[in-house]
Parts: structure tokens; sequence; C-alpha cells
């Protein structure tokens, strides 16, 4: 599983470092807190916190490029049964546009990932993955608080599809290098 954590990351990066090397790169850290429609637990809906590295890069004043990395801090668990994301990761294009010290943006991108439920059956405990996989889009806003360090407000919905979404606000540090 590592591996393919680690192929995927590398291969998007593979295929973001010509874009990155003309641009104005930045590294990040964003805690996220995932509303997701709970299929369950029974409760309507449920959140869990997730953190990703983000690395990017202003490919010119308008559009940006980031990938994205992460995984659940902290689990859903009730009665026994547990949920969580192994991982996800996403590629995505920012357009924004910086106005003095802050720039907001719209953001458009593939979000893959998978997510992992035990559930009592009343016989006994299933170990149960599934793979995660849409188009995402949101919008935030980067606030400069230095030269280099910044931070990040944002809302993306990475997957929504049937009954199944995943949703929420973000908040996080970049350093641009």
């Amino acid at each position: 599983m590592r591996k393919f954590i680690w192929g995927s990351a590398l291969s998007l990066l593979g295929a973001f470092v010509p874009a990155l090397s003309f641009a104005d790169g930045y590294i990040g850290l964003n805690y996220t807190q995932l509303e997701q429609e709970d299929r369950f637990f029974g409760e309507g809906e449920f959140d869990t916190g997730e953190v990703f590295a983000r690395l990017g890069g202003h490919v010119n004043r308008y559009f940006a490029t980031e990938l994205r990395l992460g995984s659940t801090l902290n689990d859903k668990s009730e009665g026994g049964e547990e949920y969580r994301f192994n991982y996800h990761v996403g590629a995505y294009v920012q357009l924004g546009y910086q106005f003095d010290f802050w720039r907001p943006y719209l953001l458009l991108g593939y979000t893959y990932g998978e997510e992992e439920a035990t559930l009592n059956n009343n016989i006994r405990y299933d170990d149960a993955t599934a793979t995660i996989k849409d188009t995402s889009y949101g919008a935030g806003v980067d606030i400069n608080i230095g030269e280099n360090l910044g931070l990040n407000a944002e809302y993306v919905q990475y997957y929504d599809i049937g009954d199944v979404s995943f949703k929420g606000p973000s908040a996080g540090v970049f350093y641009k290098f």
C-alpha cells in the first residue's frame, strides 16, 4: 500500500515538475474537517479530521498548480465500528489573483484516495476498503504574513457521487521558496 501511495505521489510530482521549475514554489500543511454523508453510523453526517501536505507553484500571475497528499488524523469510531481515510492524493489548478498581501482563488482538480471501515455485522467485525475518485472544486484565499510565510483558508468538495460526498473547510500554513 505504501508503495502505491508514494508511487502515485511521485508520478503526480513528475507531471508537475516542469510547471514548478518556472514558478514561484510553495509548500504547505493544512488541516481540514471533512463533512461526510453517513453511510456507516446512522447519524446523517459526521466529520473526520484530515491533514494534507501541499506542494505547488505559481505558473504565472493567474494560475498555480498544486499536489496534495493527506490522511485522517481523527478516525470516526462508535460502538466498535471505525472509519478513516487511509490516504488521498490530488492534483489541482488554481485560478487566482494577488491583491497586496492576499490572493483569493478558485480550485479545480482531481482527487484519488482510499477509505477504510471496520463494521460490525452482529457476527464478527468486517474490514471494508473503497476507492474514491472524483473531480474536486473549491475556493480559498492565501494570506501573506511575511516575505515567505503565509496562511491559507479554503472550502473544497473533494468527492460527490450518488449520496456520498466529502467536503469541508481547511486552514493551514505555507512557505514560499
